[in-house]
């Protein structure tokens, strides 16, 4: 964990950020908090192990879309009148962010945990993305770095002390715990793929800009899609023509990309390395669930390095 100070700093971020409710002064007998998405649930469940009269839960189910382009269900307002908090990641992440914040004195508190953490800045104009979307401005998808998670996993536990300050030295020893955690999981990481510093790689999703940066990869280009969107026709060819000027014959995108653009991307030419982005996962796995599927983009990283086809 850092300083007392950049911990203070964040505390004030979270009551600032609470809109028109306070955070949760007096913790009920049970606290009931929800992560809006499950990459913020998997790092909030590292941070709130073994914590007595907290229910945590992941506010939405599994997604193969964007989760930027995510609109709240009926369903999930219901959900969301029976909680006590909520922790969104915020900057971008949540189109429904400002709904959130618009509960007032009826809803949940609400932090969201990316601000004052540093993020990939406004893209550059790359090919396939419109002129003006979601795409533009900061890139939200920090979690998809394991040294990102280590400083969201620090934002989460200043963030529930302020929730519940009973338990506020558990969930500091909890979040010590998951960067540890975390740590080791790089050396894996390492030990899996060796050194590919420097290595050219295209991506085709804007989530993967973090994987890229972890691994020291160079980004040749990017073509960036929505999620576990197909392409046909024109929009291929222009995809194939597009990624054809970039130097590099290794191509990263999603795991839900349709099998069809995959098959084409290999006809192509180009090593495909299907990478999870940690959208399409349950409740249930936890934060064993991230560690998992970081360690698995490792190896299918690697395979599309040494020239095997992904799984």
């Amino acid at each position: 964990m850092r300083g007392k100070g950049w911990i203070a700093a964040l505390l004030l971020l979270a009551l600032m950020l609470s809109g028109c409710r306070p955070l949760v002064a007096d913790a009920p007998k049970q606290l009931t908090v929800y992560a809006t998405f499950y990459p913020i649930y998997a790092l909030t469940d590292a941070v709130a192990q073994g914590v007595p009269d907290l229910a945590l839960h992941c506010l939405t189910q599994p997604q193969d879309g964007c989760l930027r382009s995510y609109a709240l269900s009926d369903w999930d307002i219901y959900l969301l009148s029976s909680a006590d908090a909520v922790i969104a990641g915020g900057r971008g992440l949540e189109a429904f962010e400002s709904g959130l914040f618009s509960m007032g004195e009826k809803g949940p508190a609400v932090s969201a945990v990316l601000y004052n953490l540093e993020l990939v800045n406004a893209r550059e104009n790359h090919g396939g993305a419109e002129a003006e979307s979601h795409l533009d401005g900061p890139n939200p998808h920090l979690y998809m770095s394991v040294e990102g998670a280590k400083r969201i996993v620090e934002s989460i536990a200043a963030t529930l002390q302020t929730f519940d300050p009973g338990c506020d030295q558990t969930y500091i020893d909890n979040a010590a715990k998951a960067v540890e955690r975390l740590e080791v999981l790089q050396g894996q990481i390492r030990e899996i793929t060796g050194d590919l510093s420097g290595k050219k790689v295209i991506l085709m999703s804007e989530a993967l800009v973090y994987v890229a940066k972890d691994y020291g990869l160079d980004i040749a280009g990017q073509f960036d899609r929505e999620p576990g969107t197909a392409l046909y026709d024109s929009d291929l060819a222009a995809c194939l023509e597009a990624l054809g000027a970039y130097d590099s014959r290794v191509v990263l995108i999603e795991k839900q990309a349709p099998a069809a653009l995959i098959r084409a991307l290999e006809a192509a030419g180009y090593r495909v390395a299907r990478i999870d982005n940690l959208s399409a996962h349950r409740e249930d796995e936890g934060f064993e669930g991230y560690i998992e599927a970081q360690t698995n983009n490792a190896r299918a990283i690697r395979r599309a390095f040494d020239g095997e086809a992904d799984v």
